[in-house]
């Protein structure tokens, strides 16, 4: 009977163990699961084409085949445009090698007959797998391109954003990427019309690894380089932060409005008029703005929206926007064109990042003028903070009187693959399809690193809704009903290895003190083994746990150390770490050396998955959302179950500890043969049978 029962808990410990590697897989690998998302009632949604790199913006021909701009961002794959055929073929009609050093592709059109893309500073028209450039030399290569692109009244229309985050070059510049390139360093702010300067100059670390240690930088101007007070910044067609025009074939470049930071989704209203999404400003750089709105506007021919000194329609000077311990906000432009910028149809909450929208083509979407748009979700910390999961939703703008409300949204909020789930990453675009459905660009999986935003290679959708069943099962998703499984599996898995037995074999005094090490060792593991695996700084996961009891607060200036923020997250985790480790103390109850060590780590899976998929998502999502990611949260956790339980079975001395025993029985006659004397498990053993039966 000893036999099975051993045997029975070693199988149930290696199906709990299989049921990690597989919520581990679902992390490394994007699953496509429809019931992990939430449809309006009466609609369903699809994953119509897969296995995309990194795609921005869906667009469809005078066929109804589908064009797709794959932008080749930062991992995601190669560039490319894509046009699906009728029998669901994937046809390539320019690759990476085409757009040269002019990437990412941001957008993709079709216009009598040909098809656009922009990518980086560049417009072209697609003809037989090469790119005819049309527009060429705006100022696109820096954190932001040129955008979306729609026709009307003969003309091409573009959005564009910013170079810098706020204004000024900075050492935000070499984590995204372009300042370090020296191709590229000498990029800088174009404005559309004269601007003079004030003698705000900013100074900042130099990351170029060169000498001097410090840079002083003005704004409108490259890296390391002063201007004088009063300086005037010549304006220039080829701008940014505008929405351009030309003509369809590139000429007649002309400004239709600017001063926005990054106007990225862009569309024609059923009014005729031009709409833009905006995305507002970071907490990063050298001129850091925090808690700034994303805004959407209909756009006035002429005029300036205020950035780089307003937030919408609010100065950057405001309060609201300072972050603690940096120096007050100051304007940059001396001769604003208007102190009173158009106010916004409607603004969004920071980091929400209103991409690409569509306006409702009619029944069964609701009135023409409520505008579907892809929230493509926060990149924080490295953008700012944020008190929870932004964006990474499809909502609905009633453009008549501002009102927004969800539309498409996963069953758990955020990033679906930060759950292990099979819904949303980051959608980027939507647009309706001449069958009358809305189709989803979604970006896929994507990370923030010390080198800026990592992606998935070819984890890009596209998904497709539209009036159906939905797809619906356990509520909260199905990925919820996995995680629940195998959090029961692995609770199982430890109550048959190490909680069952005729008394407690080790003290709770004992765990904490045994967390406490752990809870080290994971610690160490953590910032010295996971976060360079992420490319994230090395002080970053106790920062993280640190949100716990801080709320955002420890995560402003990731990349920068700050003691307080250290050492209140390593105070959590030993904290957390010693609680754990007196429970473990008070539930186990094996005795066998390995059966403690794995109970140690079976025990720290449990936990794990508790905190990963149930806790965490209640109490304080930036956990679980801006640190590891699942498969190196549950990495982290078997160190410190390996340690707890090893550490647990050697202060059981030789792995067992006295357990009252039955009565012995009556003294042998003399002449019989001694009997062998029983070993502690068959002691335990008979002890079982004797309390079965009642005696």
């Amino acid at each position: 009977m000893g036999t099975r029962v051993q045997g029975a808990r070693s199988r149930l410990a290696g199906a709990a163990v299989l049921m990690v590697v597989l919520l581990v897989a679902c992390a490394e690998a994007r699953p496509i699961r429809t019931a992990d998302i939430d449809v309006p009632k009466g609609f369903k949604i699809e994953a119509v084409v897969k296995d995309l790199a990194a795609p921005t913006m869906v667009a469809f021909d005078d066929q109804g085949r589908m064009l797709i701009a794959e932008s080749g961002y930062r991992g995601g794959g190669d560039a490319r445009v894509s046009r699906i055929e009728p029998d669901g073929r994937k046809t390539v009609l320019v690759d990476g090698a085409a757009f040269g050093d002019q990437i990412p592709l941001t957008s993709v059109a079709f216009h009598e007959g040909r098809v656009y893309a922009a990518h980086a500073g560049t417009v072209s028209v697609v003809e037989d797998g090469r790119l005819r450039n049309i527009i060429t030399g705006l100022p696109g290569m820096g954190d932001h391109q040129a955008n979306q692109m729609v026709f009307r009244d003969g003309f091409l229309y573009l959005s564009i954003g910013t170079v810098t985050n706020s204004g000024v070059v900075g050492p935000d510049n070499a984590v995204f990427g372009w300042l370090t390139d020296e191709k590229r360093r000498q990029l800088h702010e174009v404005p559309c019309r004269d601007i003079v300067l004030t003698d705000a100059v900013f100074d900042s670390e130099n990351p170029l690894g060169n000498d001097p240690e410090r840079e002083r930088t003005s704004p409108y101007a490259p890296y390391g380089t002063e201007l004088a007070p009063g300086t005037r910044i010549p304006g220039n067609p080829k701008c940014n932060g505008a929405v351009l025009r030309a003509r369809p074939d590139g000429s007649n470049l002309e400004v239709v409005a600017w001063g926005l930071r990054n106007p990225y989704g862009l569309e024609i209203g059923p009014d005729g008029a031009l709409y833009v999404t905006n995305h507002g400003f970071d907490a990063r750089g050298s001129r850091p703005i925090e808690d700034a709105w994303d805004c959407v506007y209909r756009i006035d021919q002429g005029s300036w929206y205020g950035w780089p000194d307003f937030a919408c329609d609010v100065p950057v000077t405001d309060q609201r926007f300072q972050v603690p311990n940096k120096p007050p906000t100051r304007f940059i432009i001396a001769n604003h064109p208007t102190e009173t910028p158009p106010r916004p149809l409607a603004k969004f909450r920071p980091h929400e990042a209103t991409n690409g929208f569509a306006f409702s083509p009619g029944d069964p979407w609701g009135p023409r003028t409520t505008a579907f748009i892809a929230l493509f979700g926060d990149f924080t910390p490295a953008t700012g903070t944020v008190d929870r999961p932004e964006g990474v939703k499809v909502v609905r703008l009633d453009t008549t009187t501002g009102a927004v409300d969800d539309y498409i949204v996963n069953d758990t909020p955020g990033q679906a693959s930060r759950h292990s789930g099979g819904g949303l990453e980051h959608p980027s675009d939507v647009t309706f399809g001449p069958d009358g459905h809305m189709y989803i660009a979604d970006w896929g999986i994507a990370r923030v690193s010390e080198k800026g935003l990592v992606l998935e290679e070819n984890s890009g959708v596209v998904w497709r809704v539209r009036p159906g069943k939905a797809d619906r099962g356990f509520p909260g998703g199905i990925s919820l009903l996995y995680a629940l499984i195998g959090t029961l599996l692995l609770g199982a898995a430890f109550v048959a290895v190490g909680g069952i037995g005729p008394a407690r074999s080790r003290r709770p005094l004992e765990g904490a003190a045994a967390g406490a090490v752990a809870g080290l060792v994971m610690g160490g593991f953590a910032m010295f083994v996971g976060a360079p695996a992420l490319d994230l700084p090395w002080h970053s996961p106790p920062r993280v746990l640190a949100t716990l009891v801080a709320g955002r607060k420890p995560l402003a200036n990731i990349l920068e150390f700050s003691l307080p923020a250290f050492v209140l997250g390593v105070a959590v985790l030993l904290v957390l770490t010693v609680a754990l480790g007196a429970v473990f103390g008070a539930l186990v109850r094996a005795q066998a050396r390995w059966r403690v060590a794995l109970a140690g780590l079976l025990f720290a899976l449990t936990g794990w998955a508790l905190l990963q998929y149930f806790l965490l998502p209640l109490v304080q999502p930036l956990v679980t959302e801006k640190g590891f990611t699942p498969e190196w949260y549950a990495l982290s956790f078997g160190v410190y179950g390996l340690v707890l339980g090893a550490l647990m079975a050697l202060r059981g001395g030789d792995g067992e500890r006295a357990v009252r025993a039955p009565a012995a029985a009556p003294a042998a006659p003399a002449a019989a043969r001694p009997a062998r004397e029983q070993t502690q498990e068959e002691r335990i053993e008979e002890w079982r049978r004797r309390r079965g039966s009642g005696r």
